[in-house]
């Protein structure tokens, strides 16, 4: 069997995918609260009327309570984002092994496996895991759009090639 082509692909969260990790991460906040909150605000009945839980069951309070919520996890993923402002991660295909190439936060190179998790077509959803249980899986969306010219090669190596770690032949 012959190894695929050398190729390497930068992975980089395109607009459209953080703004889809945000509503989904919003929407997972939003969608308890608004369930719980009507439910405890009409079974909370007991001897005293509670001044809180009839507050709880007003559509308002509920608006509000899920905006604060959305505001929240908008927050964590500026926050998130901005740490990570350095960029995308570069997968590369040697011939051999698939290597995670080094970021500027110090991370050194890995060679490691790479599983194809996802293929929308022009989007991926690769699983990058380490040799010999050094560090932890590493998950990268890959977009067609970010480098046309090389998409072809990495969906090649990463549906043809099934091998063992630096078993290639060529």
């Amino acid at each position: 069997m012959r190894a695929p082509p050398p190729v390497e692909f930068t992975s980089a969260l395109a607009r459209a995918w953080r703004a889809a990790l945000s509503l989904l991460v919003g929407a997972s906040v939003a969608v308890p609260l608004a369930w719980v909150l009507p439910y405890v605000a009409a079974h909370a009945g007991g001897t005293r009327p509670d001044a809180l839980l009839d507050a709880l069951g007003s559509p308002v309070v509920q608006a509000a309570i899920a905006l604060w919520g959305g505001a929240m996890v908008v927050a964590a993923f500026w926050l998130a984002r901005r740490r990570s402002a350095a960029g995308g991660r570069t997968l590369r295909w040697d011939g051999q092994d698939w290597v995670l190439a080094g970021d500027v936060h110090g991370r050194p190179d890995q060679r490691g496996g790479a599983a194809l998790m996802l293929d929308l077509g022009p989007w991926m959803l690769v699983r990058f895991l380490p040799h010999a249980g050094i560090g932890s899986a590493t998950w990268l969306p890959l977009t067609a759009g970010l480098d046309p010219a090389r998409w072809a090669a990495l969906r090649g190596a990463l549906w043809n090639w099934r091998g063992n770690p630096g078993d290639a032949r060529s």
